[in-house]
């Protein structure tokens, strides 16, 4: 494994570990409702349901890019994190909570940082 692929290896297990701790509450309705709450965001069954299904993927998702940290499959989390971060600005045009910032703003660092890693590679 050369400097670079190293890097790429780094950046996209830290970006995985980031998403799994960042999702995990929202894998169950039993979890994803007290953190919907505690986002103040509505946690109706439908709103749940995504939340659920979206918090379930996304920790699949982490683990897969943990165990194989390989270039295509963070270069598909780098775009998918180009993709969420353009939700979370509509979400906050929309009058979603403000606290979306902050998701907004981890979502463009692992984004960058990943990309930084793949394009120096």
């Amino acid at each position: 494994m050369t400097r670079d692929q190293s890097a790429v290896t780094r950046w996209g297990r830290a970006g995985a570990l980031y998403d799994f701790v960042a999702s995990i509450a929202f894998v169950t309705p039993w979890t994803a409702g007290p953190a919907m709450d505690l986002l103040g965001v509505n946690g109706d069954t439908p709103a749940l349901l995504f939340a659920t299904l979206f918090g379930t993927v996304v920790v699949m998702w982490s683990i897969a890019r943990w165990r194989r940290p390989e270039p295509l499959l963070i270069g598909i989390d780098t775009a998918g994190r180009a993709l969420f971060s353009l939700w979370f600005v509509w979400a906050l045009q929309s009058g979603q909570p403000e606290v979306l910032v902050a998701f907004l703003v981890l979502e463009l660092f692992w984004g960058a940082a990943q990309l930084r890693a793949l394009v120096r590679r």
